[in-house]
C-alpha cells in the first residue's frame, strides 16, 4: 500500500511555498508515495496547491487572540471543532508533515490524538506558537536557524526548502542567467539593458507598498531609470499597464524574477529572505511588525552580509523611495550576485528525514 503524507502548511506562501518543495522532494525519492494538502477555505493554498498538481483538503481556519476579545473566549470552541475536522482529514495519513501556520496547531494536536507520527519545519528565528506547541509531539523537528536549534533540544538545522526552480537559479551561469533575464524581459515588454525593479509584499500584498509605489510613480521620477514589475496581490485591484510599469496580481514564475531583477523590494518573510539570499539578488526590505516581530529578524542576516538594506514600514514612503532607490541600484550594481548554498537540499533533507520517522 503507498505512503500516504499529509503536509499541513496555508494561508500564505510562505507556509505553502516549502510544503510543496518537501512533497516534490518526497515523489522524488518514493514515487508512489501520496502527499495530500490540509488548508482552509480562503487561503492561498487553493490557488498554489492544485496548480502544483496536488489534493487539498479544508479545514477551519483558526487565529490566536492576541488581545482580549470576544475572539479570546470563542477561542476554545473554534479549534476543537478545527482539531474534530481535522482528524477526519488525516485519518488516513502515515504521518503529518507541518509547516506552521493557522492550521498547524490543530492538525498536530489531531495527529497526537490520532497516534499519527509528526514532523515539523519551523523557519523562523522566532518560532509561532503553533510550531512551538507541536515541536514537543514530534518526532522530527527541522529548523532554520542556529539560535532555534540551541533553544530546541534534539532539533536539526536544515535550512528552508525552496522549490527547485529557485535553487537551480543558483547554478547558472553568468552567461546563461543574462540570456534567462534577456528572455523575461522581452516577454514583459521591458529593456534588458536598464535596470528592472520588482517589488511584491508578500503572497497577499501589501496595501502599504502598493500606496506607497502608486505615491512614487505619480511624483517626479526625475533622475531614476528603472522598469518596474510589481505584485500587487491576488485580491487587490490592478493599475493600468504603462511604459516602464507592468502591474500583476501574483508572480506566479518567482525563478523569472528572481533571476531577472537587478533590485527587488518586499517584505522579510522567512522564505523570502531564504529565496533571496539563493539567488543572490538585492534587496530594499521592508519587514512587518506583525507576529513575533520575526520579519526584523529575518532581514538581518541579509542586511549584515551587505545583501539588503531595510525600512521601518512607518517609515516607508515615496519621498523616501524616491531618495533611496537610486542608491539601492548602485549597491545592487556593485555587489552582484552574491548567491548563499545554505538552503540548498534542505527540501530533499527533510523528506529524507519524514520518510525515516514513517519507518520507526
Amino acid at each position: 500500500m503507498a505512503l500516504r503524507i499529509l503536509l499541513a502548511g496555508g494561508g500564505t506562501a510562505g507556509h505553502i511555498e516549502p510544503a510543496i518543495a518537501v512533497a516534490d522532494a518526497i515523489r522524488k525519492i518514493n514515487p508512489d508515495a501520496e502527499c495530500i494538502f490540509l488548508g482552509t477555505e480562503g487561503g492561498l493554498e487553493n490557488l498554489l496547491i492544485p496548480k502544483a498538481g496536488y489534493q487539498l483538503r479544508k479545514i477551519p481556519k483558526v487565529t490566536m487572540p492576541r488581545h482580549v476579545t470576544v475572539s479570546l473566549f470563542l477561542f476554545p470552541v473554534r479549534i476543537a471543532a478545527a482539531i474534530s475536522q481535522a482528524r477526519r482529514a488525516i485519518k488516513d495519513a502515515d504521518i503529518v508533515i507541518g509547516f506552521g501556520g493557522y492550521i498547524s496547531a490543530s492538525t498536530y494536536i489531531a495527529a497526537k490524538l490520532s497516534g499519527i507520527p509528526i514532523v515539523i519545519h519551523e523557519a523562523n528565528a522566532k518560532p509561532g506558537w503553533a510550531n512551538r506547541l507541536g515541536r514537543h509531539w514530534a518526532k522530527v523537528v527541522a529548523v532554520t536557524f542556529d539560535e532555534v536549534r540551541q533553544s530546541w533540544p534534539g532539533s536539526i538545522l536544515t535550512g528552508i526548502p525552496l522549490r527547485e526552480s529557485i535553487v537551480a537559479i543558483q547554478s547558472m551561469s553568468a552567461r546563461d542567467r543574462r540570456e534567462f533575464r534577456l528572455l523575461n524581459c522581452e516577454s514583459w515588454g521591458f529593456d534588458p539593458n536598464r535596470p528592472v525593479v520588482a517589488i511584491f509584499g508578500g503572497s497577499q500584498g501589501s496595501q502599504r507598498i502598493n500606496q506607497v509605489v502608486s505615491d512614487f510613480r505619480r511624483s517626479s521620477q526625475s533622475g531614476i531609470d528603472a522598469q518596474i514589475i510589481h505584485a500587487l496581490g491576488v485580491t487587490n485591484p490592478l493599475p493600468d499597464r504603462a511604459p516602464d510599469y507592468l502591474p500583476m496580481p501574483y508572480f506566479h514564475e518567482m525563478a523569472a524574477v528572481y533571476a531577472s531583477a537587478d533590485l527587488l523590494m518586499t517584505r522579510s518573510g522567512a522564505v523570502t529572505c531564504a529565496e533571496i539570499a539563493t539567488v543572490g539578488t538585492y534587496a530594499i526590505l521592508i519587514p512587518l511588525a506583525h507576529g513575533n516581530g520575526e520579519q526584523v529578524t529575518n532581514a538581518q542576516s541579509l542586511v549584515r552580509q551587505g545583501r539588503a538594506i531595510t525600512v521601518a514600514n512607518e517609515e516607508f514612503s515615496a519621498p523616501w523611495l524616491k531618495g533611496k532607490l537610486k542608491e539601492a541600484l548602485a549597491s545592487a550594481e556593485a555587489t552582484g550576485n552574491l548567491t548563499s548554498a545554505v538552503h540548498v537540499g534542505a527540501a530533499q533533507r527533510i523528506a529524507e528525514l519524514a520518510l525515516g520517522a514513517i519507518e520507526k
